[in-house]
Order: structure tokens, then C-alpha cells, then sequence
């Protein structure tokens, strides 16, 4: 979206994640996963949105963006679709979500064989998962 050109059909294209303090969240997100934030176009000030994108062929991008949204469907807090990211080492992101403000939300939970997860919370209150790859279940 990034680019002007659309996205596949069916396919993810957009990650919005609900802040009451855009610059707040977008320094914990680029400390914890280190995404990297432009401002948005012209149309929307940079305390409504900053933008962020993930590899370009993955197609996905997304923003921090001011919460609750204009129709009051979308706003910031738990509840709604979690996203989990894949980290190398689950225990030691967990003293990086920590350090950037956020808040762990549950005990590290064995997904069979072949992974980990936990749920944090960010400093707006929105809970996202984190992911450890452990190895193909065999």
C-alpha cells in the first residue's frame, strides 16, 4: 500500500494497531521488534499516524494510529484480532517488552512440540502474542 500499487486479493495488507499516544507506541514497537516509522502522507498529522512496512514483497504494512478510530469501532485495549511475532529467544524479548513499557499478560504457553508463545501488552493497552519456533513437529 505503500507504494500506490494493490494488493493481492485475500491477502493481509494492512496491520493498524490503536494508540491513544501514536509517538508512545511507535517507540515501543521500534525498540521491541525494531520496526522502523515514517511519517504518513500529508492527509494525516504525524500524532494521528506513523507509519511503518515490512518486507516489501510480503505485501504487508501497517501504522500506529490514533485511537478510537472516527466510527468508534476500533480503539485501543484488549480484545479484537492478536497478531504474534516471531522472535528468536521468548524469554529474552520478554525483558526488552518489559523495558520498553509494556506489560506481560500470561506465563510462557508450549504450542505442542513445535513452539512457544506468551501475550504482552503495550503501552496502550493492546495485546499482541510473541512467538518462539522451536522446530517442525515431528
Amino acid at each position: 500500500m505503500a507504494d500506490g500499487k494493490p494488493h493481492k486479493f485475500g491477502l493481509p495488507c494492512w496491520m493498524g494497531i490503536q494508540a491513544t499516544d501514536v509517538e508512545r507506541a511507535s517507540k515501543f514497537y521500534a525498540t521491541v521488534f525494531n520496526w522502523t516509522f515514517k511519517p504518513a502522507t500529508t492527509e494525516y498529522p504525524q500524532d494521528k499516524l506513523q507509519m511503518f512496512e515490512f518486507r516489501p514483497d510480503l505485501e504487508l504494512s501497517g501504522g500506529i494510529q490514533k485511537g478510537p478510530d472516527p466510527t468508534g469501532v476500533m480503539k485501543p485495549g484488549p480484545g479484537g484480532i492478536c497478531i504474534y511475532w516471531l522472535v528468536e529467544d521468548i524469554d529474552a524479548i520478554t525483558g526488552v517488552i518489559e523495558h520498553a513499557g509494556g506489560q506481560i499478560l500470561s506465563d510462557v504457553q508450549a504450542e505442542g512440540k513445535s513452539g512457544r508463545y506468551r501475550w504482552f501488552g503495550d503501552t496502550e493497552g493492546n495485546v499482541g502474542g510473541v512467538y518462539q519456533f522451536l522446530g517442525a513437529n515431528t
